[in-house]
């Protein structure tokens, strides 16, 4: 017979939802462990990722960003930020002022905001110190924005074919990311209607952007995300 200690409680399954919430974070060693330990809880209680659903499904809007005018480079930013934190964003016009809305869960919501904020600021000091040398600042910041997605990618994909994220903690990942998807385009749908989608367009001056590539390299990902 399961002791009461081993029967799934609100305080377990609140703990499942903070480890899942770390799992976003660009710092591989911290997101893989959290994956684990999430899996490990789930296996040990019986629990699946929709007993999770059950109870922590409120999905939340805040707001990112509020500019009369969006940079590309911001666009870009926010693209990549939620795509790492199982949020989706979306814009809209309040007056003569563009807002962009990060929707998910109170968690990821939060971590996407505390995210975009530091590399948001990064990116603008990194400008600065090559201010001087840079003609086009724009093309730089793309530049740095793209790397920083492209070692966000790499660093998923070096975990699976290194085999330093489990195969369980793979498929709870993929989980996630549906279950992610389908909750905030369902809020999305039901708050704001149909939405579409604009295409960022991407001119840019070659030797910034590739400075702008260079220099994303020193922006640290490892920024720890915790609520």
């Amino acid at each position: 017979m399961d002791s009461s200690a081993d029967r799934p409680t609100d305080d377990i399954l609140k703990k499942v939802k903070k480890l899942m919430a770390l799992g976003t974070s660009p710092s591989e060693a911290e997101a893989a462990s959290a994956l684990e330990k999430a899996r490990v809880l789930l296996a040990r209680y019986g629990l699946s990722l929709a007993d999770v659903d059950a109870r922590q499904s409120e999905i939340v809007e805040g707001v990112l960003l509020e500019k009369k005018r969006l940079r590309s480079w911001e666009r870009y930013l926010i693209q990549v930020v939620s795509q790492c934190t199982f949020t989706q964003a979306l814009t809209v016009q309040r007056g003569d002022i563009r807002q962009v809305l990060i929707i998910g869960r109170e968690v990821n919501a939060r971590s996407a905001a505390e995210l975009f904020a530091y590399l948001h600021r990064a990116i603008l000091i990194l400008a600065r110190e090559h201010g001087k040398t840079v003609d086009h600042l724009d093309s730089f910041r793309i530049g740095a924005v793209m790397r920083i997605g492209e070692r966000l990618a790499a660093m998923d994909g070096e975990s699976a074919r290194e085999g330093k994220t489990a195969p369980d903690d793979r498929q709870l990942t993929v989980l996630m990311t549906a279950t992610a998807d389908r909750e905030n385009a369902a809020f999305i749908g039901e708050k704001y209607g149909k939405t579409r989608t604009k295409k960022v367009g991407r001119r840019v001056h070659g030797d910034s952007y590739d400075r702008g590539l260079r220099a994303g390299d020193g922006i640290s990902l490892h920024k720890q995300i915790r609520e």
